[in-house]
């Protein structure tokens, strides 16, 4: 499994080398987008994980434009690189949000597994390697949220080619990550209570949840099976 905290020097290294000559290669979702076409109109089972830079409106507006380029640049990069690392695979940017999907069809509890420590491990090269280089700069510091779901999701394509049209995840699973995402506080990482299932017969990884309740003008999302309010839980 991909260790980026026995890697800081070099994580480092290449986050200057960014901020000096620009990203070192494309940062291209071909790799999701062939995955994704052995699925194209059925359902696939993911884990969905949302990662988003926290008051990034007030960084656009108060940083110089290709400053405010370089620090989305280096948080894509290293994002990206933590996903694949462990496992998953980046669906799409969307300005400073990342998607990234961990297939999930045949180990349910693998897949969430390695999205949690994919979300701990980009916590860990925020701290350890983006902000110290940040401050050194005179920069502001980044803060992220992140939201995790686990569930079905339909492949769609939009167009006839299955080699040239744009592909995408679409259904309950990947709205609630996104939704689960912008209920998280900075440096917070939530999860919905059907990842949280994956783990119900691991005492020891369940003592690592908190059952959060939010405030129902943040968060009135029911359980389709159930009709309770749909469960959300803190992972430390």
């Amino acid at each position: 499994m991909y260790s980026p905290a026995q890697d800081i020097e070099r994580i480092r290294a290449r986050i200057l080398h960014t901020i000096k000559h620009g990203l070192e290669f494309d940062l291209t979702t071909e790799q999701c987008k062939q995955l994704l076409r052995r699925h194209v109109n059925s359902n696939t089972t993911v884990v969905v994980l949302f990662i988003d830079i926290n008051d990034s409106t007030h960084m656009s507006i108060s940083l110089p434009p290709t400053t405010f380029a370089s620090l989305v640049q280096i948080f894509s990069q290293e994002a990206r690189l933590v996903i694949l690392g462990h496992g998953g695979y980046v669906l799409k940017y969307v300005g400073d949000s990342i998607i990234g999907i961990f297939p999930a069809e045949y180990d349910n509890k693998k897949a969430s597994e390695n999205a949690l420590n994919c979300a701990l491990s980009m916590m860990l090269i925020i701290r350890e390697c983006i902000n110290p280089i940040m401050r050194s700069k005179n920069l502001p510091e980044i803060a992220v949220k992140i939201g995790l779901e686990h569930g079905p999701s339909l492949v769609i394509l939009y167009g006839k080619s299955l080699d040239k049209a744009p592909i995408d995840l679409v259904g309950p699973c990947i709205s609630m990550a996104s939704k689960i995402m912008s209920a998280a506080s900075a440096n917070q990482i939530l999860v919905g209570q059907s990842l949280y299932s994956a783990f119900s017969e691991d005492d020891k990884l369940k003592s690592r949840f908190t059952e959060i309740k939010l405030p129902t003008d943040k968060w009135n999302f029911h359980d389709k099976h159930t009709g309770n309010i749909y469960k959300v839980y803190n992972f430390i």
